[in-house]
């Protein structure tokens, strides 16, 4: 599965810590044990600062991951926002 192609069309978005995770875990079975924690720890390291990942960053993320995107891309995506 391409995850960048589907950031293009990602909808939910996410309000809390709790919110954010549902959303990773609607992607979990089709993660990677590694891929999964790592998000996880991303996601909660951010809630943290009070910052909730939606469902596009999440999708970018595991597509970065997966060598889909690389850095600068995800930044120019950023900008066009």
């Amino acid at each position: 599965m391409r995850f960048i192609s589907l950031s293009q069309t990602a909808t939910l978005q996410s309000f809390s810590y709790t919110a954010s995770l549902n959303i990773l875990n609607r992607y979990k079975s089709e993660l990677t044990d590694e891929e999964y924690k790592t998000i996880l720890k991303s996601l909660s390291s951010l809630a943290i600062e009070g910052i909730y990942l939606n469902e596009k960053d999440i999708l970018i993320s595991i597509a970065q991951l997966r060598g889909e995107i690389e850095l600068d891309e995800i930044i120019k995506l950023a900008k066009s926002a």
